[in-house]
């Protein structure tokens, strides 16, 4: 996950904001919500759902009090980061066999390539893939 720079830092101070800290994805949605409110003045700015909020909170984030699109961020990188620590932690690499962790079959997949995300690509799967958190590798 990209986290805020310096100058990005400095930038959301201009704008009394402070983003330090913060991943860029939930640096933008700050920037945007200010935006929203501060430059047209609207204050519609959403919550995040009971479900959101009970799901960062099983990952230690409070985010009962920020807006919707804030939230959002917040929960995109909580899936990220899961995805990533599968990525490291099952050895995830284009090659190796795994199954979908919630597939009764157990059909086995062929890595061909992960995006930074944590989307994984399956071989000859014409566009198929799957997070990389819902995944378990099959050591043959």
């Amino acid at each position: 996950m990209n986290f805020v720079s310096e100058a990005q830092i400095q930038f959301g101070r201009r704008i009394g904001l402070d983003l330090a800290g913060k991943t860029v994805a939930v640096a933008r949605a700050m920037i945007e919500d200010a935006i929203h409110y501060q430059f047209y003045g609207r204050n519609d700015l959403g919550k995040p759902t009971p479900k959101q909020i009970e799901l960062a909170c099983r990952f230690g984030h409070d985010i009962s009090m920020v807006s919707r699109r804030v939230g959002d961020a917040i929960i995109d990188d909580i899936m990220t980061r899961l995805n990533l620590d599968a990525i490291v932690g099952q050895r995830l690499a284009p090659g190796v066999v795994v199954t979908k962790k919630h597939d009764r079959l157990g059909e086995k997949f062929v890595i061909s390539s992960i995006r930074p995300d944590g989307t994984v690509y399956f071989r000859g799967g014409n566009g198929a893939k799957a997070w990389a958190r819902s995944l378990i590798r099959v050591d043959s």
